[in-house]
């Protein structure tokens, strides 16, 4: 125990006198990205970077990405608070189809998602905030979390194909 605690000691004393706490902080984000947000998206959504407070995240589903940004300011909270500070200012989604999404730091990750060769639905449309918030009040009283989100998923897929 003792030379554990010798080893923790000088690791903290040499991230602090590098300054290298707040690039582990950064590079927290990304574990806790897949803890947080639990499948499918912490799955299905990829981060591949974090610069100035911005994380960049990449999934091939469309409905992902709307979700995300209905939540955006609730995951950015909720990663801060976990992470003790402020690091994260703003979300970045993209959607890549028909490319596999390999960030910098999980490159050889076997769990990273396989972007599929399926082209986008060029035709459809982003739900309104409306939609985004009936589709919460439909499945509000599901208690099944997979189911729920497959339910919720299904609705905001149908709404983005409503002419």
């Amino acid at each position: 125990m003792h030379k554990t605690q010798n080893l923790r000691d000088l690791i903290t004393e040499f991230t602090r006198t590098r300054d290298l706490e707040p690039k582990m902080l950064e590079q927290k984000v990304f574990v806790l990205w897949r803890e947080y947000l639990k499948a499918p998206f912490g799955t299905k959504t990829v981060p591949v970077s974090l610069s100035n407070g911005v994380l960049k995240i990449y999934t091939e589903y469309p409905p992902f990405k709307n979700a995300l940004l209905f939540y955006k300011q609730e995951i950015i909270a909720d990663l801060n608070a976990e992470l003790g500070e402020t690091v994260l200012t703003d979300l970045r989604i993209e959607i890549r189809p028909g490319r596999k999404a390999t960030p910098r730091d999980i490159s050889h990750d076997p769990t990273a998602p396989k972007i599929s060769d399926t082209p986008d639905a060029s035709n459809t449309r982003a739900p309104t905030p409306e939609e985004l918030d009936q589709v919460e009040q439909t499945v509000a009283g599901v208690t099944d979390t997979e189911l729920k989100t497959s339910l919720r998923q299904l609705f905001i897929t149908q709404s983005r194909e409503k002419p």
